[in-house]
């Protein structure tokens, strides 16, 4: 009998390891028609350094200008449409169907978000008309932004970890320069709120709440060993991440009715304040962390419905009834957990951004902690999601 080995893990990094190498040449390649000098000076400031975070472009004078934005962003949209639909809607949904959804949203994000930053870029003069060089300079961004999510898609399918890869690339990237330049090591206040974050974020990430169940199909010795499993930080790292990416829609918003309204005082102090070195853009910053952490929560593990599956199924929680008491239960459980989350990480970055406010270290070493929580949690996934395939490979199927 021939035993056959699986080579699951080695292909997948291999395939990973190509994805990246291509995000990176691509990311080498400066718009045409941008006047380079323009921008390659000066230190990235906090709201450089948010860009950078998603795009890896500290200046987004490259093809890959609106990095993984438009990805992330119409996977969060296509992910709260589906949590609005009820099981049985959800189950009729394909997987194809689901990412051509996501592929048409990443499509609509770009051309907004390409058309926006079109009118932040310095041209030059002497190579054509305005009107076609940005028509030119919109139409490569959104190319890259399409590339960014195809190498997404296909990495989920054939890699490891869909878009963390490219998002810890751009991680890696930007905490090395702004660390770097900033002389990160100097500022001890910083370094150890890094150290408690990076203890909390990995506590946060491996630690798991177990609701005991009764199962009425399991009668056997292992009955007492099945549970309803929650993390501490139901979302992990994705308010903070989305955070980063959702301040953009209020952002760009406020920028582009200004643009539309030059006379509305409100708009124009509003458009001036609304960015990370400001009190106004780092409350709404801090606010994000935390709605999106209990609307992530309440909406991606819908309580409501958990209970209702398990009273379908004739399940219950262990001395605690069926239908509206395990509901609310499920429900005060995820809220308060997720609050507890959205808030502990939205601490953490308020104390660099109030350090920055105050000018106790420079701005652009405010989002250090940020990028420090999604680096470890991206870590801890992909440990985790390799562990597995490391797992798969240790099997022996006998032909």
């Amino acid at each position: 009998m021939k035993i056959q080995k699986t080579h699951e893990l080695p292909s997948r990094i291999l395939f990973t390891i190509l994805v990246a190498a291509v995000y990176l040449f691509c990311r080498s390649i400066v718009l045409y028609g941008i006047d380079a000098e323009s921008v390659n000076g000066g230190a990235a400031d906090v709201q450089a350094l948010l860009s950078m975070m998603v795009s890896g472009d500290r200046y987004r004078v490259t093809v890959m200008a609106l990095g993984i934005m438009p990805y992330i962003n119409a996977s969060l949209l296509v992910q709260i449409l589906f949590a609005f639909r009820s099981a049985a809607s959800r189950a009729k949904i394909s997987k194809m169907e689901s990412d051509r959804w996501m592929r048409t949203a990443a499509i609509l994000f770009s051309i907004v978000m390409a058309i926006m930053r079109s009118y932040e870029l310095t041209y030059r003069s002497d190579i054509g008309p305005l009107w076609s060089l940005r028509l030119i300079v919109i139409l490569e961004m959104i190319a890259g932004a399409v590339g960014i999510s195809f190498l997404c898609f296909e990495n989920e399918k054939h890699g490891v970890g869909a878009s963390m890869p490219i998002i810890l690339i751009n991680i890696l990237t930007s905490l090395a320069q702004n660390m770097n330049a900033n002389h990160f090591f100097a500022f001890r206040p910083m370094v150890w709120l890094c150290v408690i974050v990076i203890a909390g974020t990995i506590l946060m990430e491996n630690s798991i709440i177990r609701i005991p169940l009764q199962r009425v199909s399991i009668h056997n010795v292992h009955a007492d060993q099945n549970y309803l499993a929650y993390k501490r930080a139901p979302m992990g790292i994705m308010p903070v991440m989305f955070a980063a990416s959702a301040f953009f829609v209020p952002y760009y918003l406020v920028k582009m009715l200004a643009y539309f309204f030059p006379d509305n005082a409100s708009l124009s102090v509003a458009s001036e304040n609304l960015v990370l070195t400001k009190p106004l853009g780092v409350i709404v910053y801090l606010i994000l962390i935390v709605v999106l952490s209990v609307v992530f929560s309440m909406l991606m593990l819908n309580p409501k419905e958990t209970a209702r599956q398990l009273q379908r199924n004739g399940d219950s929680i262990i001395g605690m009834a069926a239908g509206k008491k395990t509901k609310n239960y499920l429900t005060g459980l995820v809220l308060r957990w997720s609050l507890i989350s959205g808030l502990l990480q939205a601490l953490c970055m308020a104390v660099s951004m109030v350090l920055s406010l105050r000018g106790q270290i420079p701005a652009a070493l405010a989002m250090v902690p940020s990028s420090v929580m999604i680096l470890v949690s991206i870590v801890c996934s992909l440990v985790h999601e390799i562990g597995t395939y490391y797992r798969y490979d240790a099997y022996r199927f006998f032909l």
